[in-house]
């Protein structure tokens, strides 16, 4: 499906702009002559925990937060996190369900806070980080890990979290939140097959007993993949999966105001790469514990947990004559993190709410590569340790009947990297180095302000600052893939940036609703991959990166039974200073389009079928900061149709891309890689 785009950012900016500002401000004056049926009313009534660290109405907060509820989750025509997060307007997700075998490329960027193969978006689950400070350079985060029907709900806090978040935050944060078991039993049994001979067998149940709660889920999984390069190289082979999960979560109420709960998640998984010896396994196990209070004055929350992880990859010999043909080394990442946080929440009046609080991180990294090809004698090790003292507040104060709202507060962050080490005994370029101890000291502090001139209407504004530790493997891992070699450095500093932002939101004629959101961004120190020469590149801190952006986003509940949305995101993130590399500046950052859209239809009737229909649109983008490999814009249409049966069974149809559009997401010397096209998986869920 090829479409002529020559000209179309410029036109669709100022197309929708201009209908947005129409629609907005002259269409108040009508809005009270209609009114829609109570079924299908827009109530800006969704809560958020993630933007202030506390229950709050999102109309209520000041900076742009997006809840996805359990209904929109189930209606997604996609299975994982990642995916379902395609749709919303300001995140960017390129990565297709394919080249997850790759593990690489961290799919999540927010804001246009994005530049090589960095994940600078926050994940959180039960507010659990889940970006380790070692591997997170190259978005080692498993977005599948939590099953779809264990999500409560999604919550998307756009723009620097630093505030309240500390490191990694930079774009935003993602809240991934489990539901608590309930007294209405829930119990399924789920089974899906389809493109590549995909299927997946998963048992989900979710019960309260008393004052006791039980969730668990179980999932294997397993494809034999894509064929994802062009031209087709003779060594190619299908990048298979294989994985499986259990998700246990137990809790218990105290009293009527306090509960307990304890979380145990293990996530395994082996990928290939698209060679025969080129894959990788990988294990996660996730521990948490967290004990919450309610009072009418104070509220408590303790959190404490363990994040213990295992990579190891396969590299294959590329070298004549093994090409392709055994295993070169077996690299292998384990990687623990534990950490504890305690917060209090002082409810000095309807009106006045102090949080304050405190957090502690520990990473621990550990590299060891392994060389099986007995002609090449040589060890390669690296490690370090990094860890983080943060104590936050936050302060929210309302005026004149709610309906002018303050919001501001701060972090402060120490964080010490030492026990840095890295060895290499290659005959002729090796070393052994042991790198200093380095410190830093980080404040962030955020401010914010909600105007609601009525129930349905919001109008905020917001400035905040936020940072990037940089992680293990930045400082004092050398990556080398693809005969691409890119080297450590142990002088690095930490990403910072300060971002503004202003928006309004409104609901008209009760079905309807609007929201448009200007930020502009001013990022320092950004890292990214700086070319040394052919093949050779170092981490390097870029000096000044600009960014600046708008949101448009719009809802409409048609009917009962109908529903429709359409965003727009407009983004450029340019390098401003570059002392080290002048010709660079004025380049765009890689991999982040300037124009993304969505588009999409939902149908829900009971009686007959659900049908979601989605369309999207990413634009133009470098593959690099030099400005010197383009990849092309595409649309991609994506359905999802779903019938229930006697309120027991439920069978869906979910095709991805259906129009089988290839577009290529990576360009290298001798092929592309490129998307599988369409894939179609069907599913069958029974209820007990």
């Amino acid at each position: 499906m090829k479409i002529d785009t020559r000209g179309f950012p410029l036109r669709l900016i100022i197309i929708m702009i201009s209908l947005f500002s129409l629609f907005f401000f002259q269409i108040c004056e009508a809005e009270e002559e209609i009114k829609a049926e109570e079924k299908r009313v827009i109530k800006l009534d969704k809560i958020s925990v993630t933007a202030t660290r506390t229950v709050r109405p999102i109309i209520d907060v000041p900076s742009s937060v997006t809840v996805i509820n359990t209904d929109q989750i189930e209606a997604s025509p996609f299975e994982r996190v990642e995916d379902i997060l395609r749709t919303e307007v300001g995140i960017d997700n390129v990565r297709h369900y394919g080249s997850q075998t790759g593990g690489i490329k961290g799919p999540i960027d927010m804001r246009g806070v994005t530049g090589g193969i960095t994940q600078r978006t926050l994940m959180l689950i039960d507010g659990v980080p889940q970006n380790d400070n070692a591997n997170n350079s190259i978005g080692w985060i498993a977005w599948s890990q939590i099953p779809k029907d264990a999500i409560e709900r999604i919550e998307i806090v756009r723009g620097p979290s630093s505030a309240l978040y500390g490191s990694e935050g930079l774009g935003g944060v993602i809240n991934i939140i489990t539901k608590k078991p309930k007294e209405t039993r829930e119990a399924s049994l789920t089974f899906k097959y389809g493109e590549s001979d995909t299927h997946s067998e998963e048992a989900f149940f979710s019960q309260k007993f008393d004052r006791f709660g039980v969730l668990l889920n179980g999932q294997y999984e397993e494809s034999d993949g894509f064929y994802m390069v062009e031209p087709k190289q003779d060594h190619e082979i299908e990048k298979y999966r294989r994985s499986n999960r259990l998700l246990a979560k137990l809790s218990y109420d105290i009293d009527d105001m306090s509960d307990i709960s304890f979380g145990f998640l293990r996530y395994e998984h082996k990928m290939n790469k698209g060679r025969e010896y080129f894959y990788g396994e990988k294990e996660d196990y996730r521990y948490w514990i967290e004990y919450s209070r309610s009072g009418q004055t104070l509220d408590w929350k303790a959190l404490a947990y363990v994040n213990d992880d295992d990579k190891t990859a396969y590299i294959d010999e590329k070298s004549d004559p093994l090409k392709y043909k055994a295993v070169n080394r077996e690299e292998r990442f384990p990687v623990i993190t534990w950490g504890a946080e305690l917060q209090s929440s002082i409810n000095f009046s309807e009106t006045s709410v102090l949080t304050v609080g405190a957090a502690y991180k520990d990473v621990h990294f550990e590299t060891e590569y392994i060389y099986l090809n007995p002609a090449e004698d040589r060890e390669y090790e690296a490690e370090g340790d990094q860890n983080f003292i943060s104590p936050f507040l936050n302060y929210e104060k309302k005026f004149f009947d709610d309906r002018l709202i303050f919001n501001v507060g701060g972090r402060y962050d120490f964080i010490e990297s030492d026990n840095g080490k890295e060895r290499d005994t290659h005959i002729s370029k090796g070393y052994d180095n042991v790198y200093p101890e380095k410190t830093w000291e980080e404040f962030s502090p955020k401010c914010g302000v909600v105007f609601r001139p009525d129930k349905n209407t919001a109008i905020r504004a917001s400035v905040g600052k936020g940072f990037r530790a940089p992680t293990l493997f930045e400082l004092y891992k050398t990556h080398t893939r693809s005969g691409n070699v890119t080297y450590a450095n142990p002088d690095l500093e930490p990403e910072k940036i300060v971002s503004y932002e202003l928006g309004a939101e409104k609901v008209f004629f009760d079905t309807v609703w609007a929201r448009i959101t200007y930020y502009q961004s001013y990022a320092e120190e950004l890292i990214a991959g700086r070319t040394v020469s052919t093949n050779q590149y170092e981490r390097d801190n870029l000096d000044e990166v600009k960014i600046h952006g708008v949101e448009v986003e719009l809802k409409w509940a048609a009917t009962d039974w109908l529903s429709l949305f359409a965003n727009y995101t407009y983004n450029s993130t340019r390098i401003e200073k570059d002392p080290a590399d002048p010709e660079n500046e004025g380049n765009l950052i890689d991999d982040y389009p300037k124009h993304k859209a969505r588009a999409g239809v939902m149908y829900s009737d009971p009686r007959f079928l659900d049908v979601n229909v989605n369309c999207n649109y990413r634009g133009k983008r470098y593959q690099d900061i030099e400005n010197t490999i383009e990849l092309e814009d595409f649309i991609t249409f994506d359905l999802s149709v779903s019938r229930k049966l006697f309120n027991h069974v439920e069978l869906s149809l979910n095709v991805e891309n259906i129009f089988d559009k290839k577009y290529i997401f990576n360009k290298d010397v001798d092929y592309d890689s490129v998307s599988p096209g369409r894939v179609v998986m069907g599913k069958v869920k029974f209820r007990f």
